[in-house]
């Protein structure tokens, strides 16, 4: 696919229009910094606090006395800071951060992609960003609209490849809809490196293909869900669907869990409400995006550490399972899974 076949350019690459959820700020854009305007990813990079690298160390031990290394792994070590990242076997190459998001200059020098916020957690295990794409979607007949974006992340500890995954953020409420809602195991959109000119190219327009005709399909399905009205009996089948592996992780009792009565409660909410969506199937899907993203407990003993690892959970942990899970279980309602 051409990066010239997509007919709508992004407008104001900087601006964005959302309600927050109770006044407050989504855990991407707390924990992230504005990227809105970067021209380039070392650009971007910049603006983030992303723009260094790691390098490996080996790692060693004493015994009897002697020190000795140890052959089977290394340590990854980011460079300004010299905090140890993560430990991997000898086989593990990192891709630096400049490498892991170069090839989207392709996209940004046609205003077919604009940067958003970026960061890191875990003092820069993870690194991550939100792209966004060209044009809406929207339920027909409501409000209620949906923007298209790439999520990008890499980890320098060996917890997740560099995968680039399609999602969305809907308006009116800031839920992340779609992060990693492919199969597990089949969300990475790059799944390899490039340093030509031609490669990055290559690999944008791979990206802006997959990632255009995936947008049509999810705005055919969300559509779908939003006909399909649900009754307070199949609502509550859906709801025991969807959390039934966390809350038999947890131990608690599916109809009194914590999650099953937030969630209930936010498929009543005036985000629920919109015209042409009331008590359908989108909504029920809604209601769980909304648990996870705002709602879902997370540990720390700060502010910022709850919010890093939500935000964890969020990009490729159990949020993500649990928002997956959500999709599909909604998508087999309607016969469309």
């Amino acid at each position: 696919m051409s990066l010239d076949s997509v007919s709508e350019n992004i407008t104001a690459l900087g601006e964005t229009t959302t309600t927050f959820h109770a006044g407050s700020t989504p855990v991407w854009k707390r924990i992230g910094q504005d990227a809105a305007g970067a021209n380039t990813s070392a650009d971007a990079l910049s603006v983030a606090g992303l723009d260094w690298r790691v390098k490996d160390r080996p790692i060693y031990t004493t015994i009897n006395g002697t020190r000795q290394v140890i052959a089977s792994h290394k340590a990854i070590v980011r460079q300004d800071t010299e905090d140890v990242l993560g430990v991997v076997g000898m086989r593990y190459r990192p891709v630096q951060n400049a490498e892991a998001f170069d090839w989207l200059d392709e996209l940004l020098g046609q205003r077919m992609a604009a940067y958003e916020t970026a960061g890191s957690v875990r003092k820069g295990a993870l690194v991550w960003a939100l792209v966004r794409l060209p044009s809406e979607m929207r339920i027909h007949g409501s409000d209620d609209v949906v923007r298209p974006y790439l999520l990008i992340v890499n980890s320098h500890d060996g917890s997740s490849a560099l995968r680039v995954l399609t999602t969305a953020v809907r308006v009116v409420c800031s839920n992340a809809l779609t992060f990693a809602l492919r199969s597990a195991g089949d969300d990475a959109l790059v799944t390899r490196h490039t340093r030509g000119v031609h490669d990055r190219l290559a690999d944008a327009q791979e990206v802006l293909g997959v990632a255009t005709n995936q947008q049509r399909q999810f705005e055919m399905q969300m559509n779908a869900l939003a006909r399909c009205r649900l009754n307070s009996e199949e609502f509550g089948k859906y709801l025991d669907a969807v959390l039934q592996p966390e809350s038999a992780e947890q131990g608690d009792s599916m109809e009194g869990s914590t999650a099953h009565q937030r969630i209930a409660a936010n498929f009543d909410h005036e985000f629920q409400r919109l015209k042409g969506i009331e008590h359908t199937a989108w909504s029920a899907f809604n209601a769980v995006t909304q648990y996870v993203d705002w709602d879902r407990p997370s540990r720390g003993g700060t502010q910022v550490e709850r919010d890093e690892r939500r935000l964890s959970s969020t990009l490729v942990g159990q949020g993500a399972a649990l928002k997956r899970k959500a999709w599909f279980s909604a998508l087999e309602m309607i016969g469309g899974n």
